[in-house]
């Protein structure tokens, strides 16, 4: 996939999420806590999603700065390739800056040189959500405009959130596993980071649709740092520790491919079976060979587009911060039988 131009199946796909952005807005933006309910329907933004000054949001003359968790995720990658595209068609300058590895401190620093830069419009995916909060309050006073993307930003003046309802994507997660165990069974969770609100969402989700298998047990949730190895060993460790694991469960973009990995290496594909987030190039290998059965797409390629075209408008005055909602820019559900079909567009 390409992050020079946009075909067609990519104008579709930024078509679709565009249409749906007054569809939903999260009560957890709010604040109301990870256990709030979603409201349907085009209401206005909640507390955090605030206007942060009426219709004056517009930004610098500086370039577009997309800050991620970190970059060794493989997930970001698509991130960046929306992101670039989108770009592209508008003639503008965007940025993709993140630390190596999921890190608050260093991840706020970025944000601090980030304003420096006077930028026209800040996307922000927090590590934790609390160490970007003033941060993102400061760059709203300053008129620029700021998006939580990928992961939300509670409380904070943030102008809306864009990207995947985390709470039913876990849900659908777990529907989608238990037949595959017969609804039964020892499973271990992997995740990325704990303190990350949209991980923690996700989890929440995943413990919500297994209520209706009481017959099966999570025996352990390892954090994995973002880390494709240390998913690895992690998951390594608990095949050894629970011999009767019928499950890996992968929540961020790096999991799932370590889970897979040392499921491979152990030569149990397709005994133990492998779910998760995100259809990295790894995921997919993996896939292809037997090793992971379930995916779960949050479409980064298309919620990075539409999070850069918003910014643009709000900067460009096309939009006032009071008429962006927060989007659910919804998921798709890989497995082998529609893998190749699913790989045929941009995602």
């Amino acid at each position: 996939m390409s992050s020079i131009g946009e075909g067609k199946d990519a104008q579709e796909q930024r078509s679709q999420i565009e249409r749906e952005l007054t569809r939903w807005d999260f009560l957890r933006m709010s604040g109301a806590g990870i256990a709030g309910t979603m409201l349907l329907g085009a209401v206005g933004c909640s507390g955090s999603s605030s206007s942060g000054g009426g219709g004056g949001s517009k930004g610098g003359t500086g370039p577009y700065i997309f800050l991620p968790k970190s970059l060794n995720n493989p997930y970001w990658a698509d991130c960046k390739k929306g992101m670039t595209a989108e770009a592209k068609k508008l003639g503008v300058e965007a940025k993709f800056i993140g630390p190596d590895t999921p890190d608050p401190g260093k991840q706020v620093q970025l944000f601090e040189n980030a304003l420096a830069q006077n930028p026209s419009g800040i996307a922000i995916s927090p590590n934790d959500p609390a160490t970007v909060k003033a941060t993102v309050d400061r760059a709203t006073a300053q008129g620029i405009p700021v998006l939580a993307w990928d992961s939300p930003v509670p409380n904070s003046k943030a102008i809306a959130y864009i990207g995947t309802d985390n709470v039913v994507a876990g849900k659908k997660l777990a529907e989608a596993l238990a037949p595959t165990i017969g609804k039964k069974g020892q499973i271990a969770i992997l995740v990325g980071s704990l303190s990350a609100i949209n991980a923690q969402q996700r989890i929440q989700g995943f413990k919500e649709g297994l209520k209706a298998y009481p017959d099966i047990e999570i025996v352990a949730t390892q954090s994995t740092q973002e880390s494709v190895s240390v998913a690895t060993s992690q998951s390594e460790n608990l095949l050894q520790a629970h011999p009767d694991l019928v499950s890996l469960v992968g929540i961020t973009g790096s999991d799932a491919t370590g889970c897979g990995t040392a499921v491979k290496e152990a030569n149990k594909c397709g005994k133990v079976k492998v779910v998760g987030f995100d259809v990295v190039p790894q995921a997919v290998n993996l896939m292809q060979d037997g090793c992971i059965q379930i995916i779960i797409s949050q479409k980064p390629y298309g919620m990075s587009a539409l999070t850069l075209k918003t910014l643009y408008e709000l900067h460009k005055g096309k939009k006032k911060p009071s008429d962006v909602k927060s989007v659910d820019t919804g998921t798709v559900l890989v497995t082998p039988k529609n893998l190749k079909e699913f790989m045929k567009k941009p995602h």
